[in-house]
């Protein structure tokens, strides 16, 4: 079983990689959608979370979910953190909360894949996409064949930084700099595609009705009129959404 929660596709298509033929794959902002936290794990079935990294930490929905997610087992649990650079004590993070629901996290590992953080700085967008993704490919193989052994590490404990990182976090999760140009179409995947239902339709263009978001930026990368900014800035910035999933 994989549990994934992706923005711009990259932790999907890593998920999608890793899945086994025998395998469920389910998405996280789904489950929190549909209150759905119990999972029952067969004998040495293996747990994956795959997901990417925010601020250096986790996703707000990645951590509301395993808050609350009740396995029933004893499963070998693995973790795949996509990142554009690196992922800081995500791991120790997971790890964390994990315990806190009787859960030991055996292995975890970072995997580099095309930038998507439009949002505070320029990004290539899908130039040189396909060739990391490439690389992202043979690690992959690697990851599972190390999680197929059971590899397990010692991930060490978060520090104060962990914490100074998750108190910015909380306080760039605010939505009142988004907005929509002209140039919106009224097609509506700007809500479809929220993982958090935090946009509206509103005479026929998005309203952010919550001022709280993850920030996984769906809304903006995945606008085919590129009609979506946060600020003045990312007007223009480079948009990405992961090309093998389109």
């Amino acid at each position: 079983m994989i549990f994934y929660f992706s923005g711009t596709g990259n932790s999907e298509y890593v998920a999608k990689k890793l899945l086994g033929s025998e395998e469920t794959l389910v998405n996280i902002a789904e489950a929190l959608k549909s209150k759905t936290f119990a999972y029952e794990i067969k004998p040495e079935e293996l747990v994956g979370i795959v997901f990417p990294v925010y601020f250096y930490t986790l996703p707000t929905l990645v951590r509301e979910f395993i808050q609350k997610v009740e396995l029933k087992g004893t499963p070998y649990i693995y973790s795949v953190i996509t990142c554009g650079g690196g992922i800081c004590q995500a791991g120790s993070v997971l790890k964390k909360e994990l315990k806190v629901r009787n859960l030991e996290l055996n292995f975890v590992q970072k995997l580099l894949m095309p930038d998507n953080s439009m949002l505070f700085y320029q990004i290539p967008g899908n130039d040189g996409a396909e060739e990391l993704i490439k690389k992202a490919d043979i690690s992959i193989e690697d990851i599972k064949a190390r999680i197929d052994k059971r590899e397990t590490q010692k991930i060490g404990n978060i520090t104060i930084l962990s914490d100074i990182v998750n108190l910015g976090y909380k306080a760039c999760s605010k939505t009142e700099k988004f907005y929509a140009m002209n140039s919106c179409i009224s097609c509506g995947l700007c809500a479809q595609n929220c993982p958090e239902d935090v946009i509206r339709i509103v005479d026929g263009k998005p309203s952010w009705e919550k001022n709280k978001c993850s920030k996984c930026s769906a809304c903006i990368n995945r606008c085919p009129t590129k009609a979506i900014q946060y600020g003045k800035l990312t007007i223009k910035r480079n948009r990405y959404v992961n090309p093998k999933l389109r």
